[in-house]
């Protein structure tokens, strides 16, 4: 006999809650797939799984061993526990609200406002930089990517790896990220710019 609307729903109508982690793992994979602009022949190779598994996983067609899971995992730089949480599949495209990233000052007169989202999900981080009058700083990270930054105010004197060069409002400059690279205001008033990074993959 068919239920009414009235009727409450019954535990048979209701998934349980491993079903509903397990339906999550094949949009997962497919979202983190696409952020990271790979095909699945490209995603079979990093983890060393058939693309045809692959592309059951991401459709719900199959359910992955502990060990499949485990190599996707790696090839996509997420901890399993991404995969098998209760929570839905991430969202496509992540929005910082004005005002909402992290703010840090290094002392030096250098000050950082992060525009970008989590970097565990994307590869490109960025912050809008203010460099007071007269301030410099330096960085020398050891990471593989790329820098870029934008002059949207004032003047910066730039050296990258005894390279100098000076930015006016407007000019940009990209650069390898492992470089060691100085910079400094030389200008009287407050050099604004957007400052991009990417992870090396």
């Amino acid at each position: 006999m068919a239920r009414s609307a009235a009727e409450p729903a019954g535990p048979a109508d209701t998934p349980r809650v491993w079903e509903t982690v397990v339906d999550a793992i094949g949009p997962k994979v497919r979202d983190l797939r696409q952020q990271a602009g790979l095909s699945l022949q490209q995603l079979a190779r990093r983890a060393d799984v058939s693309a045809a598994a692959i592309h059951k996983v991401e459709r719900g067609d199959m359910v992955p061993t502990i060990t499949t899971l485990l190599k996707l995992a790696d090839a996509l730089e997420r901890p399993i526990a991404h995969f098998v949480g209760d929570e839905g599949p991430t969202t496509v495209a992540s929005v910082v609200a004005a005002g909402a990233g992290a703010e840090v000052t290094d002392g030096s007169g250098t000050t950082r406002t992060a525009i970008t989202a989590a970097p565990e999900r994307f590869r490109v981080g960025g912050a809008a930089v203010v460099v007071e009058p007269g301030a410099e700083g330096s960085s020398a990270g050891p990471q593989a990517g790329e820098e870029l930054v934008h002059l949207l105010e004032g003047a910066l004197e730039v050296e990258v790896a005894g390279e100098r060069h000076v930015l006016g409002a407007g000019d940009t400059i990209q650069f390898p990220a492992d470089r060691h690279t100085r910079w400094r205001n030389p200008g009287p008033g407050a050099a604004r710019a957007v400052w991009l990074t990417t992870r090396g993959s």
